[in-house]
């Protein structure tokens, strides 16, 4: 698909991408001398990233930790909304005018995989943050295990970090760096040698203190490290969604610590965040009215394509309000007629016939039946009409 009205530069948009405008302040460099060479050192052009933005530091350097996140988050969906949530919940703490973004550089693989693991009885360097096997010790029997696991079950899934940079004579300095604890909502586990896999409920009310523990564990054992010594810390826990769910889960607390070596009751505020799927009993249940807007809003485009077989829909809710709607129709066309003439009706639609408050940004993304991308609408607040991307 040609993209005739937008330009986004090719290195950001790998790290960006997903329903994504563009705030165009330009970028600059610094020549910043390490040892005997020299690298050129910048930042890019600042990306909307939803409703928060940071530029990005360049050279790209890509996280210590690189790909266990996209091992241990089922969906690049809910690897999404983990980086791009928490870049929007780290605004608070670093503020996009000040700070530049830079994927995590501290924590490599072997550290994320040994804080993921079950305590044990080290006390050198990382420490677990999952809790032990019920009998205190960090293994069991095989004949054990299945019991073992459901009666202690792990809570933390995956561990994100970003770094947030500051602009120094020199180049650019680390000021300040953000966590992302990704929790279970439910937890699945197999039984040795290829054994039957098993799905665990667990109680929220249990993950959300589990949480607030593992991140003030987090932050004392970081502490201890001299490249965490005086940085500012910013914690924030994600639900992650069960498997198999259309949408994807969502932050539900945050807290900046700063300087501080710990995190405190105080520190914490709670996140109201969620995703709805249209058209689904969950959202007819609880976004009733919304619900029904969408179902008018799929007759109306039905009543002229007889082609037009549906559509599905994901609503981000924030503090109970629609904050942003995102649209997929899957349709077959015979010719590009149909498909303009497609798209024009569409566009009306939105410009007259739109029952959702005008505020609200919507994204439709219209597609062929094998799933290769037509066209891009795109209609946001303080846009005269929609603005479309053949």
């Amino acid at each position: 698909m040609k993209w005739k009205q937008m330009l986004i530069p090719a290195l950001a948009a790998t790290v960006f991408l997903g329903g994504c405008s563009m705030k165009i302040p330009m970028g600059e460099e610094k020549i910043t001398p390490i040892g005997e060479e020299t690298t050129t050192e910048g930042v890019t052009q600042a990306i909307q990233a939803r409703d928060s933005y940071y530029q990005m530091v360049i050279p790209f350097k890509p996280a210590a930790a690189r790909g266990l996140a996209q091992r241990q988050v089922s969906s690049s969906l809910e690897l999404e909304e983990v980086e791009l949530g928490l870049m929007r919940h780290s605004t608070g703490a670093f503020d996009p005018d000040s700070y530049a973004y830079q994927e995590g550089q501290l924590l490599t693989s072997e550290d994320v995989s040994r804080l993921l693991g079950r305590k044990d009885k080290s006390t050198e360097g990382l420490v677990p943050l999952n809790p032990a096997y019920a009998n205190g010790k960090a293994e069991v029997a095989e004949e054990q295990f299945v019991e073992a696991n459901k009666k202690s079950p792990l809570y933390l899934a995956s561990l994100v970090e970003q770094n947030y940079m500051t602009k120094k004579e020199s180049g650019y300095q680390l000021g300040g760096v953000s966590f992302a604890l990704i929790l279970n909502q439910e937890y699945v586990f197999q039984a040795p040698n290829f054994g039957p896999t098993y799905t665990e409920k667990l109680d929220e009310k249990k993950v959300i203190a589990e949480g607030e523990r593992m991140a003030n564990e987090l932050v004392a054992q970081l502490r201890k490290r001299e490249d965490f010594k005086d940085l500012e810390i910013n914690v924030a826990l994600y639900m992650k969604a069960p498997q198999g769910s259309p949408t994807p889960g969502n932050y539900i607390k945050s807290a900046f610590v700063g300087t501080a070596n710990e995190v405190t009751a105080k520190d914490w505020k709670n996140i109201d965040e969620t995703y709805y799927y249209f058209p689904s009993v969950e959202a007819t249940t609880e976004v009733r009215d919304d619900a029904q807007k969408f179902s008018l809003f799929s007759d109306r485009i039905a009543d002229v394509f007889p082609d037009f077989s549906g559509m599905i829909g994901k609503g981000f809710y924030q503090n109970g309000d629609l904050s942003r709607i995102e649209i997929d129709i899957p349709i077959q066309f015979y010719s590009r007629a149909e498909l303009v003439g497609f798209t024009q009706h569409v566009v009306g639609l939105l410009e007259n016939r739109w029952e959702y408050n005008r505020n609200v940004p919507v994204r439709i993304n219209v597609t062929s039946l094998g799933g290769e991308q037509e066209v891009t609408i795109v209609f946001e607040e303080g846009m005269d009409s929609p603005k479309v991307y053949f």
